[in-house]
């Protein structure tokens, strides 16, 4: 897998519809849809992700750029499925040995399997139509009222911006390191998975070594500006939610929820 075909985290600039709805409205459509996600099952689920698929479509949205993010995570989804089908109990559909596969965990596979491609998918297109600082923002005046309980909510929302921005930093380093290695010999789609891993180290070592150099020279600019964690803090262009993103975000939530009622 390419490093460029990382695409969790990162923002597209495009004109899209979905780039100019408020980053509230979105957080608080992405939540929603998430919780959703872990009630669908069978029928639903599909459906969720058809309608989910198809507005990101209409809105412009390049699926393929989006489906890039699912080679990252395919190992998570493949060790999801082999988990659920080999030790979950059941009718025995198959048996080799002390392996079995189960009606039961054959359907428990695929069914959380889809989640955490759906999962992915709605992650992908948040970062992707939002900037970071927006995105902190909107998280931000979401999590308000737990200024009240003392929680320190610009220093959290700035941590968050950070972690975002960083991301791209971090990519566009990995790919001069693997370059960099393959001129020297590095063999990184080798057969052989020690060979493999002992390439891989030699591109570890110095990423880790950048990013947290670029973190502690954030640090000192961030403290020689007197940075305060947002405290009086003002915006050049202040959020507004307008009509027509609300009534798209909320048709979206009211078709989510009425997914739920298929038989």
């Amino acid at each position: 897998m390419a490093v460029n075909d990382i695409t969790i985290g990162q923002y597209l600039a495009a004109p899209t519809l979905l780039h100019r709805v408020d980053p509230r409205l979105k957080l608080g459509a992405v939540v929603a849809a998430t919780v959703l996600v872990f009630i669908y099952s069978g029928w639903p689920l599909l459906a969720f992700a058809a309608m989910l698929v198809t507005l990101l479509a209409v809105c412009g949205l390049p699926l393929l750029r989006v489906a890039k993010a699912l080679r990252s995570v395919w190992v998570i989804v493949f060790v999801t499925f082999l988990l659920q089908i080999f030790l979950t109990p059941g009718e025995v559909l198959w048996h080799w040995g002390f392996l079995s596969i189960t009606d039961t965990g054959l359907a428990n596979g695929l069914l959380l399997s889809g989640r955490v491609v759906i999962l992915v998918v709605l992650l992908s297109a948040l970062t992707m139509t939002t900037p970071p600082l927006k995105l902190a923002d909107g998280l931000e005046s979401l999590m308000r009222p737990l200024a009240y309980l003392k929680v320190p909510i610009a220093r959290v929302t700035t941590i968050f911006s950070i972690t975002l921005m960083f991301i791209p930093s971090i990519l566009d380093q990995s790919s001069k390191l693997v370059r960099a290695q393959m001129a020297r010999g590095a063999d990184f789609e080798s057969a052989n998975l020690l060979r493999r891993v002992k390439d891989v180290l030699p591109v570890l070592v110095p990423l880790f070594v950048k990013v947290f150099h670029d973190a502690d020279e954030l640090a000192v600019a961030m403290d020689a500006r007197a940075y305060g964690g947002g405290r009086g803090r003002t915006r050049l262009y202040p959020m507004k939610i307008h009509a027509a993103e609300a009534l798209l975000t909320l048709t979206f939530v009211l078709a989510s929820v009425a997914i739920v009622f298929i038989p």
